[in-house]
């Protein structure tokens, strides 16, 4: 009995030994994050009641990695994330990047910035949903480009906000060989012109 009690401390100290290992680990990543330059306020802006440049909508549909349906109190948009590129639903990662999308913005209610509309009727427009209970909003946009599973659509993002902030999420991106950056695949600009 007492060696089982013996092996059992043993066993509770490698564990926690690897969790503390673990949390050590997780801490210095999260360190190692860019600050995004000055661009905080992409990542976790304010929403104050005098800004009318954002409409509160309810998700209804996610297309692909960059597009999703939104019901804007009865308005209902087609919306095209500015300032990014995800890959297409039958190229590499398409599947991945309509699973990361669906997970930050299904069946929640998501913030929309316009921008303009695309050759397609489509509002270009930056996404971002609340962080908890508070008036901040996450951008979806930047999230997209930085877990790697969307690239930064550089001759289309001329007119979204956060366009800096999306390049640093790229080169974090790239750094850590994330998603798209994780082997030699075709960019989905470059897939599309091929398909026609």
């Amino acid at each position: 009995m007492r060696k089982i009690f013996d092996t059992a401390i043993e066993i509770s100290i490698i564990a926690a030994a690897i969790a503390f290992f673990m949390y050590q680990r997780n801490e210095q990543e999260i360190s190692k994050r860019p600050s995004y330059e000055g661009n905080e306020a992409a990542i976790a802006r304010p929403i104050r009641s005098e800004d009318t440049q954002y409409k509160i909508c309810q998700t209804t549909k996610v297309s692909d990695g960059d597009t999703i349906a939104v019901d804007c109190d009865g308005e209902k948009l087609k919306l095209r994330f500015c300032g990014i590129d995800a890959p297409e639903s039958r190229q590499p990662l398409g599947a991945e990047s309509k699973a990361l999308l669906s997970k930050l913005v299904e069946n929640k209610q998501v913030i929309v910035r316009p921008m303009e509309k695309d050759k397609y009727d489509r509002t270009v427009a930056e996404v971002s949903v609340k962080v908890g209970d508070d008036e901040y909003a996450h951008n979806v946009n930047i999230e997209m480009v930085k877990s790697g599973m969307a690239y930064h659509y550089k001759q289309y993002s001329s007119s979204c906000p956060s366009r800096e902030a999306i390049a640093s999420a790229e080169d974090f991106a790239k750094d850590k060989k994330l998603g798209v950056w994780s082997g030699d695949y075709e960019k989905p600009w470059e897939y599309r012109k091929a398909k026609r």
